[in-house]
């Protein structure tokens, strides 16, 4: 079951101001890592470079493929072109995407709080992986807003993305509501003007 802790101060009295909540999706809405690095490391085979997954999620840990897969194909001394990479990736990701684990009560707030408040999606994943998320798990219904990181020049710890959703939302950022897990996802929606309430997932049954 997945588990929320609030480092926004008093969340009742916060939520007495909030016009939207904005959800981050990778680790927060749901649990893509073993599909997503699983499917990073097949198409990295198909190229001849043979990579853990584990290992590509130290790479890539917050980081958009943009921003390793450059290095990543340097360091192992192959020539093949990033974007192709990506997009084979992306291929493969749909296919192992019934991995996935879902935030099942986060969802269900985000369904229960529309339309008196509204909602967005804010990721650094590209739309094609987002996009696949959303279709396959019916969530683009819930989301006012989505914003990934093909809508913007800079990613997360910068605080660009909240910034846009707020604009499209067209409501200020200290009213906004984050759900975000990881620390440089705080960093960014604290840097927006946002309040944030930090979420983890438990580990998964071994």
């Amino acid at each position: 079951m997945p588990v929320l802790r609030c480092f926004c101060g008093n969340i009742e009295r916060a939520m007495g101001r909030i016009a939207a909540l904005l959800f981050d999706l990778d680790g927060t809405l749901v649990d893509t890592s073993a599909a997503n690095y699983e499917a990073y490391s097949r198409a990295l085979a198909e190229i001849g470079v043979s990579m853990e997954p584990r290992a590509i999620a130290v790479m890539a840990a917050d980081r958009q493929w943009r921003e390793f897969l450059p290095d990543l194909l340097r360091d192992a001394g192959v020539e093949a072109d990033p974007t192709e990479i990506a997009r084979r990736k992306g291929e493969l990701y749909r296919a192992t995407i019934g991995s996935v684990r879902v935030n099942r009560p986060l969802l269900g707030l985000a369904a229960a709080v529309r339309p008196e408040i509204r909602t967005a999606l804010v990721t650094t994943a590209s739309a094609v992986s987002a996009d696949a998320i959303l279709e396959h798990f019916g969530m683009r219904i819930l989301f006012d807003v989505v914003v990934t990181g093909d809508d913007v020049a800079r990613h997360k710890p910068d605080p660009e993305a909240y910034r846009v959703a707020a604009e499209r939302l067209a409501i200020p950022a200290a009213a906004c509501l984050v759900f975000e897990d990881s620390e440089v996802g705080a960093e960014s929606a604290i840097a927006a003007g946002m309040s944030v309430v930090r979420v983890r997932f438990a580990d998964p049954p071994s």
